[in-house]
């Protein structure tokens, strides 16, 4: 029995179309079913801090979509809007001070679920913060209604410990909104060093040099918001 050569051709062609269809039908599929790329670094400005006195920014590196380490750092600067209103508070120096700060977090998520766009985590951390004002004179009202100023100077430093549980609102694979709340203890070593006294009832002016030392730890809490951005 002979085959014509033009059957045998339509045949094939047949048998190529057939599997190129199927090729396709499973690339397809396949494709449909392959999850995002992954995007394992991301950076975030921290909202909140900025606000009050500290120009925050955070690299944030995933080892896998449920863990990641953050590494946050920031300049600290002397916010003379806030600095203005706390004047006549005990502590008057709280937002006068310069320095910077440097923290490294690590971040444990919880499973997410497909249906919400908010995902959960916890992350212990360490704190790292160095801050100091030049000098200045300071107002002290002794009992005897004697007025003594002092030129003084401080430098402090503080180690912390810190727990944070966080809520991340992902708009978008590139886009995400933080929030976090915690507490955490806060090592303080302090140096203050004065140069001048002044008692102010017969303007007496006494130069000398005094360097006080101190440490003490205190408990710390911790709220703020960040923008994140993911690469």
């Amino acid at each position: 029995m002979k085959i014509c050569p033009v059957e045998m051709k339509k045949h094939n062609n047949l048998k190529i179309i057939w599997l190129i269809g199927m090729l396709t039908i499973v690339s397809l599929k396949l494709f449909s079913q392959e999850s995002p790329q992954f995007r394992r670094t991301a950076f975030s400005f921290n909202v909140t801090r900025c606000l009050v006195s500290e120009l925050n920014m955070s690299m944030e590196f995933f080892k896998t979509s449920r863990k990641s380490i953050e590494f946050n750092g920031g300049l600290i600067y002397v916010n003379s809007f806030l600095e203005e209103r706390a004047k006549d508070w005990n502590n008057t120096t709280l937002f006068s001070e310069h320095g910077y700060a440097g923290r490294i977090y690590y971040k444990i998520f919880k499973r997410p679920d497909d249906k919400s766009k908010w995902r959960d985590y916890i992350a212990p951390g360490v704190s790292y913060k160095h801050l100091y004002y030049n000098e200045q004179w300071f107002d002290n009202n002794k009992s005897d209604d004697t007025l003594l100023r002092l030129n003084q100077k401080r430098d402090r430093n503080k180690i912390g410990l810190e727990f944070l549980w966080g809520k991340v609102y992902e708009a978008s694979q590139g886009f995400a909104i933080e929030f976090y709340y915690g507490a955490g203890i806060s090592l303080n070593s302090v140096t203050r060093t004065i140069s001048q006294a002044q008692i102010k009832h017969n303007s007496e002016i006494i130069n000398y040099n005094s360097t006080i030392k101190s440490f003490y730890a205190r408990p710390t809490l911790l709220v703020g918001c960040k923008i994140r951005f993911r690469l």
